[in-house]
């Protein structure tokens, strides 16, 4: 017989271990995005207070934003 419990907390375990994995790999993409950006130092410290403060909020809020700096390293 099928248990349908079973699968339920299976999934649930899943989504335990992937959204703090989700969490950390946006965080640290944006962070080292933001270390690209030459934005002024209070508005980098706020980013990144953001970015490490809200879960997952913060990081997207970061790429949908993108605050405009000039990147290090960009061509043209």
């Amino acid at each position: 017989m099928f248990d349908f419990h079973r699968v339920g907390f299976m999934f649930m375990q899943l989504l335990n271990c992937l959204i703090p994995l989700l969490w950390l790999g946006l965080s640290v993409a944006a962070l080292l995005m933001l270390k690209k950006r030459s934005l002024g130092e209070t508005a980098t410290v706020l980013w990144a207070l953001l970015i490490c403060i809200l879960p997952i909020l913060g990081a997207v809020a970061f790429w949908i934003i993108s605050p405009k700096g000039s990147e290090q390293g960009a061509v043209g």
